[in-house]
């Protein structure tokens, strides 16, 4: 037994030691109800303690009787008797009316009066007879003393000032009053009494704490758990989620009005229906694998949480989301599931969005790159292992930018789901087909033989080749496909659409609109491409580019009158390459911009040095258009060289207006505002346009070479078309220039027929620019061999 009054420190931070006592508990609700159950557990034990107290008021009476003090005795008595009437009168009004649940200090302190007047009456007693009596009934009244303190405290156990105000007013009168010369007056005696009333008070004190700490942790109990039911009312009515409550056997025994609603079925409908009847088609896979998974939760008795369930709520198939923790009955064995549920449709919808997004492609619906891939990888991985075949074709839409930029984005994407619809009927079925990106697809065929792959190609070019129908206007596009065979033409994925990719390349660069199988002939092609493309990179900074200058002469006289710019290139083990070759991959690289600054300044840096009546012609690409310093580059190099603006004439082809764009109009017409020329260069070989001889206001038309060719032929069809095509520039007040004249029968029939200016062999072939210089300086007038 000890004698610590510490009490536990978590309880001891929201009951202080003098609530515990009655003091600093103001008119706090809480410890009006406190003192409440402290006087209602006094309260109980009147009737007992009242009758006990008379039997041994009696019995006190009877055994003192002769002490010769019955006056003191009878008052005494009459006082006891009072205080207990008194307590009995308040204890039938309290059964007459209820235990109250609420007291006020005032009365609380009351009752601790009235029971320290009780302990006040029994010291009165024992002070005016313990020093009279003999020695036996000394004993009685020491032994009644501790009766009394030992029933006091347990009557007043949830009340520590009654109980310690009565025991030590008991305790110590008691003591006090013992004779000196009596046996009782020894050290055993007050020890004992003093450690038995100290025990009374401990115990006292600790039951009074734990009643208030239970009390306490009772009210916060039933604040939360008001809480909890107001918010689980308030999940049920308006919350997304809902409450499952099921027996042992699955059935729900709990159905919430937000349950109800999510099913579109009754309450009582639901009621004792079994859960997983609920799931969807059971026919399905995801539907068995989720009725397997909670059967065996149910089977094994343990939780589950987030278990998707499919579930169909009037032919729609929706998904729930569940969680349950296992119940039990009083007895301690299982009774069922308590959990939630929440509808995750929509959740689960863009999840499957996000899926398919991850492997499709958004505006055709066809599989992106990743996706093909992966049926790329199956299709060749099966090849392998079975000894068959696979193909893979590369689809490139022709013309599709010239389409895009004239009608918007909106006709664009409405022309590539039209050209994904085409290649689904032409592949056929077993065909996977895929976007790679803008205008560029591809179709893996699955045990496919050659023959198969190239009739599936020409059947895509076939198609694609009819026009489409955009927002009422005809557009007519086209395809080029390369395909490659796995695994003769690649092992290996990475190699098969290598292979595919350099089929379409060649394709592409043979002119569009066919279709070509990848053969190793092809690959040594590019290789030989790709180097080039890497030197003629560095050829301007080696100094491997040169001009070399062709006359251009005066039909009439044979005088010159200019020179075309012709652009050479010297590679260092190739030897000379020619423009056929290297230009069109300046074009595609886009090295023709940083070339063509370079030969719009050597040209003029050259023209500079000659008579101010010979012009310089430069050729332009298409490509160089793009290039946003282009005037500024023109602009720079006359102005460096002083040249007139008259001097330079600017060639430019008929494929510059096929993908005409506003930035191509603005530079020609910032062009022929700083005055240089314009000449239409071969004119009457590709889509030859009387329009676009008003685009940039030629000055000049020139004739290509195959037409001069064939002038000395008797059907004389290419004389027609000269003479034409010279009538059409008079009219429109343009000179003529014809090229390729390389005999003087050719010559003197172009100028027969009207010819203004004649280049070609017969006059000089293209010339080193010092030649060029020399030759413009001297003889004006060339002696023709």
């Amino acid at each position: 037994m000890t004698a610590m009054f510490r009490p536990p420190v978590a309880v001891m931070t929201s009951i202080g030691w003098p609530q515990v006592f009655g003091f600093g508990q103001r008119d706090d609700v809480f410890f009006s109800r406190v003192r409440a159950t402290q006087l209602a557990a006094l309260y109980r034990y009147v009737p007992f303690n009242v009758a006990l107290m008379g039997v041994n008021f009696l019995l006190i009476g009877f055994a003192l009787r002769d002490t010769g003090d019955l006056a003191f005795l009878v008052g005494w008595g009459g006082v006891m008797t009072a205080i207990a009437g008194l307590w009995t009168l308040r204890w039938r009004a309290g059964k007459r009316n209820g235990e109250p649940i609420a007291v006020d200090a005032r009365q609380f302190w009351l009752v601790n009066a009235e029971v320290a007047a009780v302990g006040l009456c029994w010291a009165a007693l024992v002070l005016h007879l313990l020093p009279i009596v003999v020695f036996d009934h000394q004993v009685a009244l020491v032994l009644i003393s501790l009766t009394i303190m030992g029933g006091c405290g347990f009557a007043a156990a949830v009340t520590p000032v009654c109980a310690i105000m009565l025991v030590v007013t008991v305790a110590v009168t008691t003591l006090a009053a013992i004779p000196s010369g009596s046996a009782l007056a020894q050290p055993m005696i007050f020890v004992a009494f003093m450690t038995f009333a100290l025990l009374i008070i401990r115990g006292v004190i600790v039951t009074s704490f734990a009643m208030m700490a239970r009390m306490r942790t009772q009210a916060e109990l039933a604040e939360h758990t008001a809480i909890v039911g107001l918010l689980l009312h308030e999940f049920e009515a308006n919350g997304s989620d809902w409450l499952i409550e099921v027996d042992a056997e699955g059935r729900l025994t709990h159905v919430s009005p937000r349950l109800a609603e999510v099913t579109r079925r009754q309450r009582s409908e639901l009621l004792g229906v079994p859960l997983l009847s609920l799931v969807g088609d059971r026919r399905s896979n995801e539907a068995r694998t989720a009725v397997k998974m909670l059967t065996a939760h149910f089977t094994e008795r343990r939780g589950f949480r987030d278990a998707i369930v499919p579930v169909r709520v009037e032919g729609e198939l929706r998904w729930w989301s569940l969680s349950g923790t296992p119940k039990s009955d009083s007895s301690g064995y299982f009774s069922g599931y308590r959990g939630v549920g929440k509808d995750i449709t929509e959740v689960r919808r863009g999840q499957d969005r996000i899926a398919e997004l991850a492997q499709f492609d958004p505006l055709t619906g066809l599989a992106n790159r990743v996706l093909l891939r992966e049926k790329l990888d199956d299709a060749l991985a099966r090849a392998v292992r079975t000894g068959k075949s696979c193909a893979l074709l590369f689809i490139d839409l022709d013309r599709f930018k010239g389409v895009n930029d004239m009608l918007g984005h909106h006709a664009g994407d409405r022309l590539l789901r039209e050209a994904a619809t085409r290649l689904r009927q032409a592949a056929g079925g077993g065909a996977k087909i895929g976007r790679l990106g803008g205008d560029e697809f591809a179709v893996v065929l699955a045990d496919a033989s050659p023959k198969r792959a190239e009739t599936v190609s020409r059947a895509i070019v076939a198609a694609m080749a009819q026009p489409f129908e955009l927002d009422g206007m005809p557009a007519t596009i086209g395809a080029s496909v390369g395909f490659a065979m796995g695994p003769n033409d690649g092992p290996t994925s990475e190699t098969l659409l290598r292979a595919a990719d350099l089929a379409l390349y060649e394709v592409k660069a043979s002119g569009r609109g066919a279709a070509c199988r990848f053969v190793p002939e092809i690959g040594a092609k590019v290789e030989e491409r790709r180097a080039l493309e890497a030197d003629l990179g560095k050829a301007l900074e080696r100094g491997e580019l040169a001009l070399a200058f062709q006359p251009v002469v005066e039909a009439s006289d044979e005088h010159i009158v200019g020179f075309e710019a012709l652009l050479r290139w010297t590679h260092p083990v190739l030897g000379n390459i020619p423009p056929a070759r290297f230009i069109p991959i300046a074009e595609d690289t886009g090295a023709i911009v940083s070339i063509g600054h370079w030969v719009i300044r050597e040209a003029c840096r050259w023209a500079a040095r000659w008579p101010q009546h010979v012009r310089i012609a430069v050729n332009l690409s298409p490509a160089q258009f793009d290039d946003p310093q282009l005037v500024a580059t023109v602009e720079k190099a006359l102005a460096e060289f002083d040249i007139d603006p008259d001097r330079l004439e600017l060639e430019i082809t008929e494929s510059l207006f096929l993908n005409e764009k506003a930035t191509t109009i603005e530079r020609l017409a910032d062009l022929r505002a700083l005055g240089v020329r314009f000449a239409l260069d071969d004119f009457g070989t590709g889509y030859s346009s009387l329009g676009y001889l008003q685009k940039a206001s030629f000055s000049r038309i020139k004739i290509d070479r195959s037409f001069v060719s064939r002038l000395c032929q008797a059907d004389g069809e290419a004389t027609a078309i000269i003479q034409a095509i010279v009538t059409l520039a008079r009219s429109l007040d343009m000179g003529t220039t014809a090229e390729g004249t390389e005999t003087r029968a050719e010559f003197e029939a172009c100028r027969e027929l009207g010819c203004a200016q004649v280049q070609g062999y017969l006059f000089g072939k293209p010339m080193p620019p010092e030649e060029a210089t020399a030759l413009v300086r001297g003889v004006q007038i060339l002696e023709v061999a």
